[in-house]
This record gives C-alpha cells, structure tokens and sequence, in this order.
C-alpha cells in the first residue's frame, strides 16, 4: 500500500460542477477580477462570520498584503520560530524585523510568556500561527494584550480553515487573519489565499495593495503588486468551500482512529486539542520519544512500507542559514523548539484516508519504532 501524506480531494459532482463553471467563465472572457473571485470572497467571509475578505494568490501574498498597512519601517514583529519560511519573510518584505519567540511543547503553536519577554520600543505587532489546524488555545490571552500593548496581531491561519474556538473561527480574533489554499490544505484553489478583516480601511488598502497599488479608477496612489488571484481558481476554491464542512468531519475521524491506535504507544506522545477546540487537522502530529530518530521513521516508513510523513516545521525557522546570516540568530536562542521539532512526525491526513489506512499506517509506524529502537 502507498500513502501520500496529503492529497486534494475533488468528487466527480465538484469536478462536474467546477467544469460547468470553468466553461462559462472561459466563454465569458472574464478570467481575473470577476464575479467568481467575489462571490469566493462573500462566501468565505459570511462562512467565517467577517466583514471583508480580500482574495489574493498565495498563502504568501496574505501575509505580504495584510503586514504592508503597518508601515513596518526601522519596526520589530513577532513571530514563531514553528512555522513556513513564509511567515517570517513577509515582514522582511514588509521592510520589518522578524523576532522570533519560542513555542509551547504542548501545542506546538507560540509561547504567549516569551512573545511578552520579547516586546521593545520598537515592537509593531505579532503574527501567531494555528499550526496544524490548531487554533491557537492562547489565542485571546494573545489577542487581550496586544490591545493593551497597541501592537496589532495578525493570525497566520494557513492550516486552519474551518477551525474554532468556543465556536469562534480561526482568522477573527486579531486584526487580520490570513489563509492559504495550496493544494496540500484543508481546502485548496490550486494556488491561492484569502484575507479576512473587519477594518473596513485594512480592507480597501488590501484591495488596492494586490492590483499594483491601483484605485478603482486605476490610478496609482500607493507601492502595490499583482497579488490578485485568478478566477479559475475563485471557482475550484467556491466548490471547495461548499464541501468544507465534509472536509472537517473527515479529518476529525481520521484524527480520532489515529488516537484510538496509538493513544497506548509508549514511544509516542499525542498532542490532544482542549474540549472547546475544533481542530482542522490540516496535519496529524505527534511526538516521538527522544530516543527515537525521527529521520530515520521517516525514510523507514516511505522505503519499507509506502507512507509518506512530514514534520512541522524543522529545522525551525531561526535556523535557517539566511536568518543566521541575516539576523544573527543561532542554535540555542529557542530551546523549546529546537529539542521538541526534531522529533515530531506528521502522518498522512487528507480524505481519502480510509479506516483500513489508519491501521496500515499505525502498525507500519509502530515496527518502524521497533526497527529503527533496535538499531541504535
């Protein structure tokens, strides 16, 4: 048996329906800035329960977009070092200076005390991350003292389509909430992303920002780029989107036979999300014990058995050589991450996923343990 680690899901009546819709935009002539990439954007915000949603064509370009209204000139940022190199480069574009802070070994997501320890003079705002699908469980702690601190905070909600807390969703809590719909996420449109907001003036700015810095008469009144995202993928994101909540109850099930099969493992450590989380499960993590090689489980379980893994994120990103060249960062700054990433592993999660490949997985995994305990 081979499983992929993650996997776009389309059923023949979305495929069906995404070509009824290609056909008469094709036919249209309409291919950019037109009636699917809004009706996308009123969809996504009224699913989310925000005012505005700004459609753009990356995960990256959110984040871009959304840190420019900031002015982030000579200013600091906070970001986790557990995250997408993304993150951390949209303020550099931004012309900002990334901090990072530590994270919390229970949820994988940012340490809230170290993003306090870390605020100067100089800090503008904080991004925080739902890794995994994980709403962050500090999130309104984060959100309460940014406000008193007048920082913005920005939700890096790449992995949380659809996810919430107390019945809240991922991408409202701060000023604004950015997503990413590449085609290993809970929801994909191809290549693409979305931002969320209720500031009416972030929102014009944005919109103005992904089309050059143009206004609605086409004239230049501020430093932009092409951020915009196509309508063929407005319209596989709006078919995607309708089955969202089919998406979540998936990955939930999924989730919980992953738990059921190695809750008792002694070797593994779960990550399980607090009673008012809803997960999204864009990744299924857990942590190995240190006396396990990750790398090693990894090569073992896609040579010997055909399972894909992943891991998030590492190395973290103050360890990637341009970081340490650039801004002098080094192994020991963030000891949390640093001993705790190298051994989470991310099993396969996506919709195909069947009961019988949990299984598969779960044993494959478990004499992978076994082999690798063996030899060293």
């Amino acid at each position: 048996m081979n499983v992929s680690s993650s996997f776009p899901y389309f059923s023949d009546a979305s495929i069906n329906a995404i070509l009824v819709d290609m056909t008469q935009m094709l036919r249209s002539g309409k291919l950019t800035d037109g009636p699917f990439s809004q009706e996308f954007e009123r969809q996504f915000a009224a699913y989310n329960n925000a005012k505005y949603a700004i459609a753009v064509n990356s995960g990256s370009a959110a984040l871009d977009v959304a840190l420019r209204p900031f002015k982030l000139q000579g200013k600091e940022v906070i970001v986790p070092t557990n995250t997408f190199v993304s993150t951390p480069n949209s303020v550099v574009f931004a012309g900002g200076n990334p901090i990072f802070a530590d994270m919390n070994p229970h949820t994988l997501c940012i340490d809230t005390e170290d993003v306090k320890r870390r605020v100067t003079p100089k800090t503008a705002g904080v991004i925080v991350v739902h890794i995994a699908g994980l709403v962050c469980p500090q999130i309104r702690e984060l959100e309460e003292f940014c406000k008193a601190q007048g920082l913005f905070l920005i939700e890096d909600s790449a992995h949380a389509h659809g996810a919430t807390l107390d019945g809240q969703k991922a991408g409202t809590f701060g000023d604004v909430g950015c997503f990413s719909f590449y085609p290993t996420k809970v929801m994909t449109t191809c290549e693409g992303g979305m931002i969320l907001t209720n500031d009416e003036e972030l929102a014009a700015e944005a919109r103005c920002l992904r089309s050059c810095g143009q206004n609605a008469d086409r004239q230049m009144i501020m430093l932009g780029d092409n951020w915009r995202l196509s309508e063929p993928a407005a319209i596989v994101g709006l078919h995607q989107l309708e089955h969202l909540e089919e998406f979540l109850a998936k990955r939930n099930q999924i989730a919980a036979w992953y738990e059921k099969a190695l809750g008792n493992i002694e070797e593994i450590s779960l990550l399980k999300p607090p009673s008012n989380i809803r997960h999204s499960y864009y990744k299924y993590p857990l942590i190995l014990a240190t006396s396990i090689n990750r790398q090693k489980v990894a090569v073992d379980l896609k040579e010997t058995f055909g399972v894909e893994s992943g891991h998030i994120y590492y190395p973290p990103c103050h360890l990637h050589p341009y970081y340490m060249e650039t801004f002098g960062t080094r192994m020991g700054n963030l000891p949390t991450a640093e001993r705790v990433l190298k051994q989470v592993l991310c099993l396969p999660m996506h919709y195909l996923i069947t009961q019988q490949s949990v299984e598969y997985i779960c044993d494959a995994l478990v004499s992978t343990i076994k082999s690798v305990s063996s030899n060293v």
